[in-house]
């Protein structure tokens, strides 16, 4: 799971694990991926706002 900076998806992660789903967190969120650089796409096309 991912969200802006990490800590809501960290709480879905503990939630749907506790559930017996198996599922991850993105560590640091969207925040920490466009600053490593990584790639990003808008579904609209247009820049990516963050």
């Amino acid at each position: 799971m991912v969200c802006r900076s990490g800590n809501r998806s960290g709480r879905a992660v503990a939630w749907l694990n506790a559930q017996g789903l198996e599922t991850v967190n993105v560590a640091g969120g969207m925040r920490a991926w466009a600053a490593a650089g990584k790639p990003m796409t808008a579904d609209s096309g247009r820049p990516t706002v963050i």
